[in-house]
């Protein structure tokens, strides 16, 4: 009799253990055991990133690796090395050659965010400075991405060019070319420069500190691109790192972003 008693209370706790399992695994976030995720991010996007992936980190016990860069940077990186989970560059034109040369999946690449592009000023714009034609003027000091490393610097050449004057701009008011967004902030906060073409969402703190001023491109001149995340296809856990950028594209996902100057996409 206490041996069969004995034997069920094994089997009522096998039975409440599995139970228990299943309730757990059916959460947003499956549990894993303890794994790393390798992500390939631009560097403007650190603010967001960092956030997303300490919060992942809480949710899932899953270490979260985060190389930032310049978008044609990381693209170079995860195109020789062949390993890594997300990818998450400035712009989708270097999703696009990801999906095209076979190193994403395209059928698992969310859009996020918009990426609105703005000129940024120093504080008090003492050049009166207000429209994209001004970077062009003689004595204007301009500072743009590199069109090879970052995607601010590709976007930044095709708004000149569709205005007419990328050539005459470049031999004439270029003095600083960037691999990174956030180098091209620390120019104009210096004051090496009088102006440079950067991304909306990188600007808060600096205009809230005082220390630059900002000037909108007119909406027919601009050209505003989408944040697109996607999994790679040299991932080995590929459902760990689609829950990954789901919760980049979550609710609260959503909500880091928007924090941090972000606009969700609307599409």
């Amino acid at each position: 009799m206490e041996k069969r008693v004995q034997l069920m209370t094994v089997i009522f706790v096998g039975v409440f253990i599995a139970v228990v399992g299943c309730i757990v695994g059916t959460g947003v976030y499956a549990s894993h055991e303890r794994q790393t995720l390798l992500v390939y991010s631009g560097a403007g996007l650190k603010c967001v990133m960092d956030e997303l992936g300490e919060e992942f980190e809480i949710k899932t016990g899953v270490d979260v690796a985060i190389i930032y860069g310049g978008s044609g940077h990381i693209f170079g990186q995860l195109s020789t090395s062949k390993r890594g989970d997300i990818f998450i560059p400035g712009a989708e034109y270097y999703t696009r050659r990801g999906i095209e040369e076979g190193l994403l999946y395209k059928n698992r690449t969310r859009e996020v965010t918009y990426h609105i592009p703005l000129i940024l000023v120093r504080e008090g714009n003492p050049k009166n400075i207000t429209s994209l034609e001004d970077l062009a003027r003689p004595g204007i000091k301009v500072a743009l991405g590199s069109v090879e490393q970052c995607a601010i610097g590709r976007l930044s050449k095709k708004m000149f060019e569709k205005q007419g004057f990328y050539e005459e701009l470049k031999a004439n008011n270029l003095k600083v070319t960037t691999a990174t967004v956030n180098e091209l902030l620390t120019y104009v906060v210096m004051g090496t420069v009088d102006a440079a073409i950067v991304w909306e969402d990188n600007v808060g703190t600096l205009v809230e500190q005082g220390k630059v001023d900002v000037i909108e491109i007119e909406p027919s001149k601009n050209i505003i691109k989408t944040i697109p995340v996607s999994v790679t296809r040299y991932t080995k856990d590929i459902e760990l790192t689609e829950d990954f950028a789901e919760f980049c594209c979550s609710k609260e996902g959503l909500e880091i972003w928007e924090k941090n100057g972000f606009e969700p996409y609307a599409g």
